[in-house]
């Protein structure tokens, strides 16, 4: 453990006084919040309950100004209007390509700090084939894998060549799969290649995007949540010598259940998820979740998604960059909080280490970002 970033009496101040909002995803359905409509290759949902969760838990830990704000066309005016502060992002987007990117982008543009990832890395955690491409440089393990754009030939030599070495190499068949997307939508598992080039147009028509096919992986599935290396819990904010890897969790498919049925159709609950309790394999899957984090520069959550194939070998399928935060609720939960107990924290707990992680890396490598709220007076109780 490191020092703490800031003293019992900072952390009051910022309770008493940071004005926060937490922004989720607009209604789309609402033409008052754009000037045109445009296409959403990524399936779009407001996240707006886990937004009131995630305010809800400030609250109960103490802040005292906490909004709740839709990203729409009125977003900058409301920020101002409201004097906040500190923005939480809870979005994926109103609607258009790469809508990750577009909170982030417009908090960016306006000055206003914010929990979440930085733009570009927003749009490569949420473009699949981009963050392979990553991480495979990075020597971290990931399945190989073709994409068919949005005006390429899936029937190409140079494409058939390339699904002819997965499938030389894995047996098992392939998953067609948006490159953006969330909970599953739009994922299939191909058994028979003569189906491969109809499942694919489908995806493509239905997302107007690039397609990916990777091969199918038969063995079982894994979760790691990977936070920042500030971790507020049990009433004591410390740092790390490492960024925090928990809630190491295995996903428990039903029989037949060629891969995880989409949270929209079945939501998660604590019958299908196992805490990892063997070791040796917590510490791989934390390992690579912390070299993720390292190698993408991240500051904020995410959830590593793996999974092996039929002879145990462990393979990166994706990086989630906005993972559920809903607050756990009976047998309900989401899977980075599926474990917090092992951590000794509780759901309030991971939210503020979320925002107090953030402040801290702000106040000590960009403290210009945020010297309009962590001014003199905060600073003078640094002492205290």
């Amino acid at each position: 453990m490191k020092k703490n970033p800031f003293t019992p009496q900072q952390l009051q101040w910022l309770r008493s006084s940071l004005k926060i909002a937490v922004v989720h995803g607009g209604e789309k359905t609402e033409p008052d919040n754009f000037i045109y409509e445009n296409l959403s290759p990524r399936s779009t949902k407001t996240y707006e309950p886990v937004a009131h969760d995630i305010a809800n838990a400030l609250r109960e830990s103490g802040f005292c100004h906490v909004d709740v704000l839709p990203e729409d066309i009125q977003l900058a005016h409301a920020l101002r209007e409201k004097q906040i502060d500190l923005v939480i992002t809870n979005s994926g987007g109103l609607q258009g390509f790469d809508s990750m990117c577009h909170l982030p982008s417009t908090l960016e543009m306006l000055g206003v700090p914010y929990v979440g990832h930085s733009p570009m890395t927003a749009g490569i955690l949420d473009n699949k084939h981009l963050f392979k491409h990553e991480i495979k440089s990075a020597g971290l393990p990931t399945a190989p894998f073709v994409t068919v754009g949005i005006d390429e030939d899936f029937s190409s030599e140079s494409k058939q060549r390339a699904i002819d070495e997965i499938e030389a190499r894995f047996t098992e068949g392939f998953i067609v799969k948006p490159v953006s997307g969330r909970a599953s939508i739009h994922v299939y598992p191909v058994f028979d290649r003569s189906e491969l080039a109809c499942v694919v147009e489908q995806v493509r028509k239905a997302t107007n995007n690039t397609v990916m096919i990777e091969p199918f992986l038969g063995g079982r599935e894994f979760v790691v949540a990977v936070a920042g290396e500030y971790v507020f819990k049990q009433g004591k904010l410390e740092q790390l010598s490492n960024p925090l890897a928990f809630s190491i969790t295995e996903r428990v498919l039903e029989d037949g259940e060629a891969i995880f049925t989409s949270m929209d159709v079945k939501p998660i609950t604590q019958d299908r998820l196992i805490a990892v309790s063997d070791e040796p394999l917590r510490s791989e899957l934390a390992q690579i979740g912390q070299k993720i984090f390292r190698q993408l520069g991240l500051q904020t959550l995410v959830r590593v998604d793996l999974r092996m194939d039929k002879a145990g070998n462990l393979y990166v399928l994706e990086t989630n960059p906005k993972p559920d935060l809903k607050r756990p609720e009976g047998n309900k939960i989401s899977l980075v909080c599926h474990d917090l107990k092992r951590e000794d924290m509780s759901y309030t707990d991971l939210i503020q280490s979320m925002v107090f992680n953030r402040l801290s890396f702000l106040k000590e490598k960009r403290p210009q970002t945020v010297a309009h709220c962590l001014d003199e007076r905060f600073d003078s109780l640094a002492q205290a």
